[in-house]
Parts: C-alpha cells; structure tokens; sequence
C-alpha cells in the first residue's frame, strides 16, 4: 500500500492512497504554549475522489518541548517516552508494540525512515523527489502486507517519528507555513 502526503509536512497534510482517496488528514494548532496535532480517519467517497463521507479523530499529538510528548490514542492518554520510547546509543530508533504483541522498530535516517519487524522492513517512507536525478515524485509511505492488520498505528507513529526527523533539519516552524487541512466533503 503507498500512501501520497500532500503537502509532504506531517503536521499539516491530506494523505491519499494509489487510487487518490483521502484516508487521513493532519491539523496543527498553534499557540503560545501549546502545538497539538489532529490525526483524523476518513471513510472516503468512492464515487468521487478526493471527497470524504465520514471522518473520526484517530489520534491527537500533544508536542512538548521539554517532557515526554503526550499521543491520545484508543482512548488513552499516553506518554510518547512510554509508547514509543527511544532505542540505540543515538537515539535514532524508536520501538512499539503492535497489537499482534510483536515489537517493531522505527530506524530514523537522515531523509527517512523505515519501519521494522525483526530483520523484515514492513514500511518504508520515501521523500519527496523534485526528479533531477530520476523520476520525480510526492513524499509517500510504503506499507507492505506484514504490515497492512495495523494501518491506522502505522500511520501515527509514522507522523511522530517524521516530525522528530524534521526536527533536527528544520529551523523551528517551518511546517506553521502550511496552513491545516481539511479534505473536502
């Protein structure tokens, strides 16, 4: 499965599948204190591409500088520290349970990321590529079957651990540019 972020900021982005449907969306909230990120599901129209019938608050991101960002998540409010802790010297992995009770790994390079299950890559992000050297393209993350019982945490986490990438590039509010997005009803 390969889902298109559009634009490629997490924060703020409509995420479509092969077939253009919205399947979710990203809004940030920004105030002086606070910076919360709305992750909404979508049942899309089949009928007519890039419309949503329904859509649900899957999760929300609360980033906090300096303690343990919260994720609102199945009706939990949990420590990011807690649910997807930081692994390795670096700390350029972090780790989650799936709900099949098996532990996967996000390896957090320098312009992306791979999700893995033991040895096995089970999701794969690829940047976005303006096609100087090859084939231009969006930003889109790369699920494959190992991977596709558990979407909607792909997906979250996915969110989480790109923002933490971005972080470290970016100087502070590149992505307060993109204004939220909502997908059309």
């Amino acid at each position: 499965m390969k889902l298109t972020f559009k634009p490629p900021h997490v924060r703020n982005t409509i995420i479509t599948n092969e077939l253009g449907h919205v399947l979710y969306s990203t809004s940030t909230a920004f105030s002086f204190d606070t910076r919360a990120t709305s992750v909404k599901k979508h049942v899309p129209n089949e009928f007519n591409i890039g419309k949503v019938e329904s859509s649900e608050l899957l999760a929300e991101i609360q980033w906090h500088t300096f303690s343990s960002s919260v994720i609102k998540y199945d009706g939990k409010d949990l420590l990011a520290s807690e649910f997807i802790p930081t692994k390795g010297i670096l700390g350029r992995r972090r780790v989650f349970n799936g709900p099949d009770g098996l532990l996967y790994k996000w390896k957090i390079g320098p312009r992306e990321c791979i999700l893995m299950l033991g040895d096995m890559e089970v999701a794969h992000h690829h940047p976005m590529n303006i096609g100087l050297r090859k084939a231009g393209h969006e930003a889109y993350l790369e699920i494959f079957p190992a991977a596709e019982h558990m979407i909607d945490l792909v997906v979250l986490t996915f969110i989480y651990v790109e923002k933490l990438r971005r972080g470290t590039q970016e100087s502070p509010g590149t992505d307060r540019m993109h204004a939220p997005i909502e997908p059309a009803n």
